[in-house]
């Protein structure tokens, strides 16, 4: 399987979780509806990584996962993350 590296920014849908490899995965569904699932170093995920958020995923897209359709559940290609970044927001008081 050859790897492409991506970048892509969308809405967090799932929490964050950690893995026991250090690794935190999490999904990202983009403006065209696309799933991701994202896994980063646990170093690189900050806490404002969370459902709703926007973020921007850079990383090397591999595998995908196959969905289950009597789920419901879309099929999700997987981005191994080297750099996550959160859209903040500026609030003026």
């Amino acid at each position: 399987m050859k790897s492409t590296i991506t970048t892509i920014t969308g809405t967090v849908s799932t929490v964050p979780t950690l893995t026991t490899a250090r690794l935190v995965e999490f999904v990202v569904v983009d403006d065209r509806g696309a799933e991701f699932a994202v896994r980063a170093w646990s170093d690189v995920v900050t806490d404002a990584v969370r459902i709703g958020a926007t973020v921007t995923v850079s990383g090397t897209e591999g595998w995908v996962i196959p969905g289950r359709s009597w789920r419901g559940e879309p099929s999700r290609t997987i981005v191994q993350a080297y750099a996550v970044t959160t859209d903040a927001l500026l609030l003026a008081a």
